[in-house]
């Protein structure tokens, strides 16, 4: 007689096979378990969600100034740790910083088609942006830096002088992140950390360091990162908040809905035109760099490089080279001529070789 297969597997409560009932789960219920994670829960109601980023009434008083006193020390913070040259000052700035708060209420509002809430929340935005970037000028003045050009800027400060592409990647998932976190009490904890991915106060710190330095083009630039975190955030955050369930209030004002998105998509896109411009150009210069590095060791592969520095301007490459190397110098050029090959394109080159120089000697 032939005996039925044993089935060891683990079992439900009625006896079916706990992996077979996994096999058998249509896709459409995973979908559903997936955004059930996304929308709203019954405990968190939008009017609660919107009144704990900004309070109404007596409270918004209380939190304006706690708002203002937070920017301000966030701000000086951030100002002291780029003029040190510090990554860690300047992330605990970021977790002072209370900018994310009010962003985050925009967005919140943009969706319900508060103007109200909406414009209240914009306004404590721009406090916030002239607040910071004031204090950066004065933490600029009063430490009285000696910077001539780009060049002598700190690293950190530096840094935030020219956005790309990948700062807006950046905003726009922190924005989702804001958006979801916003919607769960749960989870609010985790939004300071949204606010040090995205850094929101360093590149207004920075801004106003730049403009007591002179460096105007770099404040406009620093500038430029603040709005493509803020316009970032506030679409991608409101369309994670749309589908976490936040619909307006009323029937009319959701007409509006699909402008009001589009107002921020537009806001996005017009701040990735400069950041596609400046991500070209760096990809660029790296070419070119890369370019006279290898095009050196063509050229004699007996020299150091010491010193390089290299643009495109008008179409032709400006190259500034110091090399270093234990034999007389080739023809400069042969070098030139190697770089436009490698890079494709004229090159203006202005070119210093230094000998290397050993001396052995003994004295008794």
């Amino acid at each position: 007689m032939n005996d039925a297969p044993e089935d060891t597997g683990p079992r439900d409560d009625q006896g079916g096979s706990i992996e077979a009932d996994t096999a058998m789960t249509p896709p459409g219920s995973i979908l559903q378990r997936v955004r059930s994670t996304i929308t709203l829960s019954p405990d968190d109601d939008e009017h609660a969600v919107l009144d704990e980023l900004i309070p109404e009434g007596d409270d918004f008083v209380s939190y304006l100034l706690q708002f203002c006193s937070l920017t301000m020390l966030s701000a000086s913070i951030a100002a002291f740790g780029l003029l040190a040259d510090s990554g860690a000052v300047v992330i605990g700035a970021m977790l002072v910083a209370p900018l994310m708060v009010p962003i985050t209420a925009a967005a919140a509002a943009t969706v319900r088609a508060q103007n109200r809430r909406l414009v209240r929340a914009l306004l404590i935005i721009a406090l916030g942006v002239f607040l910071a970037i004031a204090v950066g000028y004065l933490t600029a003045s009063v430490a009285g830096f000696d910077i001539v050009g780009r060049s002598d800027l700190p690293r950190e400060v530096a840094g935030r002088t020219f956005p790309g592409l990948l700062d807006l990647g950046i905003a726009i998932t922190a924005g989702a992140a804001a958006g979801y976190i916003s919607t769960r009490r749960s989870t609010t904890t985790a939004l300071p950390g949204v606010g040090i991915a995205v850094a929101l106060v360093p590149p207004l710190a920075t801004a106003g360091i730049t403009l007591e330095l002179g460096l105007t083009s770099d404040a406009r630039n620093a500038f430029l990162l603040f709005l493509t975190n803020l316009a970032a955030i506030i679409f991608t955050a409101s369309v994670v908040l749309l589908i976490s369930g936040f619909r307006p209030d009323e029937k009319v004002a959701g007409a509006s809905l699909p402008l009001r998105l589009g107002i921020t998509l537009l806001a996005v896109v017009a701040v990735a035109i400069p950041l596609t411009l400046h991500t070209r150009s760096t990809i660029r210069d790296s070419s070119l760099r890369r370019a006279v590095t290898e095009s050196v060791g063509v050229w004699d592969g007996t020299v150091r490089v010491i010193e390089l520095r290299a643009d495109l301007a008008g179409g032709t490459a400006q190259i500034d080279l110091i090399l270093s190397g234990p034999n007389d110098p080739r023809p400069a050029w042969k070098l030139a001529e190697l770089v436009r090959d490698a890079f494709g394109a004229p090159v203006d080159l202005e070119l210093r070789y230094e000998r290397d120089a050993l001396f052995v000697v003994s004295a008794r």
